[in-house]
């Protein structure tokens, strides 16, 4: 069992957390696994009480734990993370670099003519409609986002042609293949709590929060090319942004 250092510079609330994080990320203790008690954890590491509470509120707030009222602390899944970075990759193509099967279900393909807030970020006029798919993905079989996909029509016709495709496959991969290459995408995110039909599909406990986003892409010309509005339950998924300093 790892020893906590004294003479260490840093807190041992800290070294505490790092063992137990490690411990997790090295599958000693499994997702949904309850964790040592916190007079367990006072006498395996000889700290007091308000250490490894301090470690354990800072891990929940990390989402690697969850609190159970009564039952005790236990090991979250691990979340599926998606960098964004100046790589632009699909939602397919990032679950399978982290080992994941992704897949999904593809429950609405329509043409429709879209909200005032969806025909603007797609720049259409009056008389075009869009392409719209609601889907749900999902990562080895367990949901992990709500999506709503809109491309402009009559330019998005041969996608919206083999949208069956998209069900359990790439959107950015299909749209590659019919000459609409997505090239640069502007994100925008913010904390929110689900509607029923995305806390139903996604399984969602009551008063579980996630991260509501929405995403213009466009092509190499600057055209938008589709616009997407989708949830994630925070306990599942996170964005993970990288910036470089400009000189």
């Amino acid at each position: 069992m790892p020893i906590l250092e004294r003479s260490n510079p840093l807190p041992l609330y800290y070294q505490l957390k790092e063992v137990l994080k490690q411990q997790i990320q090295a599958g000693h203790l499994a997702p949904h696994m309850a964790i040592p008690s916190e007079p367990e954890l006072v006498a395996q590491y000889h700290v007091s009480r308000a250490t490894v509470r301090q470690a354990l509120t800072e891990l929940v707030h990390e989402g690697l734990l969850y609190r159970q009222h009564g039952r005790g602390t236990f090991v979250c899944e691990p979340r599926v993370q998606q960098r964004v970075a100046s790589e632009l990759t699909s939602f397919s193509e990032e679950l399978r670099r982290r080992g994941l099967k992704p897949g999904g279900l593809l429950f609405v393909s329509e043409l429709v003519r879209g909200s005032q807030a969806v025909r603007e970020q797609l720049r259409l006029t009056d008389e075009e409609q869009v392409v719209r798919l609601e889907r749900l993905r999902t990562a080895n079989d367990e949901p992990i986002a709500y999506e709503v996909n809109y491309l402009p029509y009559p330019r998005a016709a041969s996608v919206y042609q083999r949208a069956k495709e998209v069900a359990d496959g790439s959107l950015y991969h299909l749209m590659s293949t019919e000459g609409l290459a997505p090239y640069m995408v502007e994100h925008a995110f913010r904390g929110d709590s689900p509607t029923s039909r995305e806390a139903e599909l996604l399984h969602l406990k009551e008063n579980e929060c996630g991260m509501r986003s929405s995403c213009t892409t466009f092509d190499e010309t600057g055209a938008p090319i589709a616009y997407t509005e989708a949830y994630y339950p925070s306990g599942r998924f996170e964005h993970r942004l990288t910036l470089r300093v400009t000189k």
